[in-house]
């Protein structure tokens, strides 16, 4: 059981951290209906700045 919950949270982290760092950006690239300040602030606030 409990090497079951081990798996469902790395599969959710994983997950977690696919749509955070992968997918938001290329929505983001292709969205041509956000301004160029907004793509600049979410670029840096996804690269830690």
């Amino acid at each position: 059981m409990k090497i079951i919950r081990i798996i469902g949270s790395l599969l959710f982290v994983l997950g977690l951290f696919i749509v955070i760092f992968i997918g938001v950006p290329w929505e983001v690239y292709k969205n041509q209906e956000i301004t160029w300040w907004l793509k600049g602030a979410i670029y840096g606030l996804l690269g830690g700045i």
